[in-house]
């Protein structure tokens, strides 16, 4: 993988990782690849299209090429049904597709969507309240549920955090499915944990919480593999980009090295 594809960077607002969802493996990968390609600070509208090819998918996450054009025709063909509910504030929910138009171009092996407008506010001109992480951590996954969970992690921020079953199965959309915990589990967390700490910079354990003889929620304990190192000297003024070293430790995202957080840290202030 290039050093331009190495730096591709998803940012999702906060609200969309939350959001109530179900996915192919394939079609996030579609949506994901077109989300790394947005500056998230600038605008686009409904008009705006993005384009992903199979190049772009077997170059990023090392698929085979034959089974990759099939399966991004499939998916494409998929992807404009899907659709996304949005908690909003008041106990108002918005549901909206993902995508106002989804065409295949089969001479070149390539598709071309729209974001539908609704969607645009939770992925450009995202100043706060968002998730950030390099697409390269999450494209060798082969569950959406591995992609959520990774997902989830980052936004959480901190070391643990505790979910109920029923908070989980809603987001991921699986209230009728996976009535025994045993199958979610081994269907959706299991292969999540395995994905997560094989092929992300993450690692993740999670434990079970029960009341009497029901699982009712997991707890999650995470940190980041290989945490950003930078060389300071013993000046108690360090700062990279006006942007101090204590500043930068508490508002680093996962995978971010100092420079790159300090850089962000740094156009906030200027905007707001």
């Amino acid at each position: 993988m290039d050093n331009f594809k190495n730096k591709l960077t998803v940012v999702k607002h906060n609200d969309i990782v939350e959001a109530g969802y179900r996915l192919s493996i394939y079609e996030s990968r579609i949506l994901l690849t077109c989300i790394s390609k947005i500056n998230s600070m600038g605008e686009i509208n409904n008009e705006d299209t993005f384009l992903v090819t199979v190049e772009d998918l077997t170059g990023l996450a090392n698929l085979d090429t034959k089974s990759a054009y099939r399966n991004l025709q499939q998916a494409a063909k998929r992807l404009y049904g899907r659709s996304v509910s949005v908690q909003l504030p008041e106990n108002r929910t918005l549901d909206t597709r993902w995508v106002s138009s989804v065409e295949y171009i089969p001479n070149s092996g390539a598709v071309e969507l729209q974001f539908s407008q609704k969607i645009i506010p939770y992925i450009s001109q995202i100043r706060r309240d968002f998730t950030q992480y390099r697409l390269k951590n999450v494209l060798m996954f082969k569950s959406n549920y591995s992609i959520r969970i990774y997902e989830l992690l980052v936004k959480w921020g901190g070391n643990e955090k505790t979910i109920e079953v029923e908070w989980l199965k809603k987001r991921f959309q699986l209230e009728n499915k996976y009535k025994n915990i045993g199958d979610l589990k081994r269907k959706v967390i299991d292969i999540s944990m395995l994905e997560i700490n094989t092929h992300s910079d993450m690692w993740v354990n999670y434990s079970q919480i029960k009341r009497g003889r029901n699982v009712i929620a997991f707890k999650f304990e995470y940190g980041v593999k290989n945490p950003p190192k930078h060389k300071f000297t013993n000046n108690f003024n360090d700062h990279i980009n006006g942007i101090s070293r204590a500043e930068i430790d508490k508002n680093a995202r996962v995978g971010e090295t100092y420079p790159e957080a300090a850089a962000r840290l740094a156009k906030l202030k200027n905007t707001s």
